[in-house]
């Protein structure tokens, strides 16, 4: 009974991981709430895992306000997240994502960036889907 169960465990352990960065084009901002421009960069980083029971993919996004990492955050399954970040020049700093499809294995994610409340910008990234086979 006991080579069973291992055998079954070790069936579920098998799967393979990949990992894709996917960068957007910079963004000059002057928002209201900040005194100078701020030039505002994304990228999200995809985690994919196949095996057995199908695929998977976790996304974690991360937004530069000049080049420096203001916010992080994972998304759900669906491609959505609110994220909040460290302050910028005192400021409140957050973003708001959502993905929608733009093809059979992509999909496009907007993340809407906030400082203090106020849109600065929107950033625009092609992603691939979480689909399970």
């Amino acid at each position: 009974m006991k080579n069973i169960y291992l055998c079954v465990a070790s069936v579920f352990i098998v799967s393979c991981t990949a990992q894709h960065s996917h960068i957007t084009a910079h963004q000059l901002d002057r928002s209201n709430a900040l005194t100078k421009p701020v030039q505002i960069t994304g990228k999200v980083d995809q985690e994919l895992k196949s095996g057995i029971l199908g695929r998977s993919v976790t996304s974690t996004v991360y937004i530069y306000f000049d080049n420096v990492l203001h916010v992080q955050g994972k998304l759900d399954r669906y491609g959505f997240g609110e994220l909040p970040g460290i302050s910028y020049q005192d400021k409140r700093v957050s973003s708001s994502c959502n993905s929608r499809p733009t093809g059979l294995e992509t999909a496009e994610l907007s993340c809407e960036v906030f400082i203090n409340s106020e849109r600065a910008t929107t950033l625009v990234m092609q992603t691939r889907k979480n689909r399970k086979y």
